[in-house]
């Protein structure tokens, strides 16, 4: 037998004849200097298995490999590292709240199959989950909605709730374990309709807004031109910052209509006052505002690519790119930006598999190959929006496979990936996630037909322009 059923794929096999039970044999871990961070070199033959590490990361790499090996394995030797430093995985606990215990569930697949990055959204337009001690109406206003509307997904009653800073800490500690870093976000200056909720006074007009109650993009955003919305900022950030050691926070930057900044007087003055064009601009000065708030805490920031559109963002952001129709992000790489591949088309979860199928996400190529600089795309990233997932279970078939061939492509360099082998080999760890008590989509739903990918596709778009009452 020569083949592994190992996910990811490691990227340098040598099988070395016969085979093993790995179960009943010694294991033997040697430091190695030498090796790169995150690499590990497994050796497995009848005298017994020896690991040998570079770092902890490595050594807990090489542990998941071995964990996979199965009973019965060939005698072999692999040198193994990853493809990419960043390997991603998005949660989006506003729009439906999962609970720390299903959250960590989540986490131990991920770190199963070597995903180090956790992005936690925890603020939107309908709720924020983050416990503040510096704004207490923050917490109490922002957290919670009168209704929920997502389309044909209609919950009645009012929805809400946020974490503890205890139980975000403990999901910080959990992640550490599995050496994956939580990276929180905090979106601005758009999706702020729970913050402006709770602080009226943060919007251009200083009206009343509410939290929203179905999804998307919302002209409520913070006001740009007010000194006291930066210090609002700046106080949530200060205590985001005491929470998440994590060397960067996100901090959005996605879908902010200007409408009111072009009408508001305080935005106005800022925009003359800095010498900027326009209101796009403004959004610019305000980034780099935070930028450099994050830098003197000695924190960086991710955004997201509606960033770039500017002009003037601080070179020092990493950019996550989504959909960016302009490729404004693979300019920013070839100008030597860091840019993490997060393709709506292929990496969105959210969706069904009739809209983005397993083997339409297995293939994607994070890296153009007209890219000057392709190192400088430095990983990838799977979201998973939960505007019209409200259950545990519905959350885990759309996640996996696709987190898991997302997490293939983060690891395993391009010419050793297979896609038929990827999904001969996800049939087999299937029982395992299943034991975790995560129960991922059944193999006839991963690719489906033409004609089922359209009616799917029609589905789920009627279900989500549905307005309340309509059948």
């Amino acid at each position: 037998m020569k083949r592994l059923d190992v996910i990811p794929k490691p990227n340098k096999v040598e099988f070395l004849g016969g085979e093993v039970d790995p179960s009943e044999l010694e294991i033997t871990y040697i430091e190695d200097k030498s090796l790169a961070d995150e690499a590990y070199v497994l050796t497995v033959v009848k005298s017994g298995i020896e690991l040998r590490y570079g770092s902890p990361s490595g050594k807990f790499y090489g542990e998941q490999t071995l964990a996979q090996l199965g009973e019965s394995c060939p005698r072999v030797r692999i040198e193994d590292r990853p493809a990419y430093k960043y390997r991603g995985f998005m949660l989006d606990t506003v729009r439906h709240i999962f609970t720390v215990e299903q959250t960590k569930k989540i986490i131990d697949a991920a770190a199963e199959v070597k995903m180090n990055r956790l992005h936690w959204h925890l603020t939107d337009d309908q709720g924020f989950r983050l416990t503040l001690d510096s704004h207490p109406e923050i917490t109490g206003k922002a957290s919670v909605r009168p209704d929920s509307t997502f389309g044909s997904l209609d919950e009645h009653g009012e929805y809400g709730g946020c974490f503890t800073k205890d139980e975000l800490r403990e999901i910080v500690d959990y992640c550490a374990e599995r050496f994956i870093t939580v990276i929180p976000e905090f979106d601005v200056p758009g999706h702020c309709s729970a913050l402006l909720h709770a602080c009226p006074q943060l919007s251009c007009s200083g009206g009343e807004v509410e939290v929203k109650t179905h999804q998307g993009i919302f002209e409520d955003i913070l006001c740009a031109g007010k000194d006291e919305t930066l210090q609002v900022v700046f106080d949530i950030l200060s205590e985001i910052i005491d929470i998440f050691p994590s060397e960067y926070i996100h901090i959005g930057g996605d879908e902010a209509p200007k409408k009111h900044w072009q009408s508001c007087p305080d935005c106005q003055r800022r925009i003359k006052e800095n010498s900027l064009k326009n209101e796009e601009e403004l959004q610019g000065w305000f980034t780099n505002q935070i930028v450099e708030f994050l830098a003197s805490k000695g924190r960086k920031a991710i955004v997201w690519n509606e960033s770039l559109n500017s002009g003037i963002v601080d070179g020092s952001v990493t950019v996550q790119m989504w959909m960016d129709k302009k490729k404004r992000s693979y300019a920013f790489a070839d100008k030597g930006g860091k840019v993490i591949s997060s393709d709506f088309f292929h990496y969105y979860c959210d969706y069904p598999y009739a809209m983005t199928p397993l083997i339409k996400t297995y293939n994607y190529e994070p890296a153009p190959k007209k890219l000057k600089k392709p190192e400088n795309i430095i990983g990838v990233e799977t979201p998973i929006w939960t505007e019209f997932i409200n259950n545990f279970d519905r959350l885990c078939e759309l996640f996996f496979p696709r987190l898991a061939a997302v997490a293939e492509t983060g690891w395993t360099d391009r010419e050793n990936k297979s896609a038929a082998d990827f999904m001969r080999r996800f049939r087999i760890y299937a029982p395992h996630l299943e034991r975790l008590g995560i129960k991922p989509a059944p193999p006839q739903e991963w690719n489906p037909s033409p004609i089922a990918r359209i009616r799917g596709t029609f589905s789920f778009t009627h279900n989500m322009v549905m307005k309340k009452g309509e059948k």
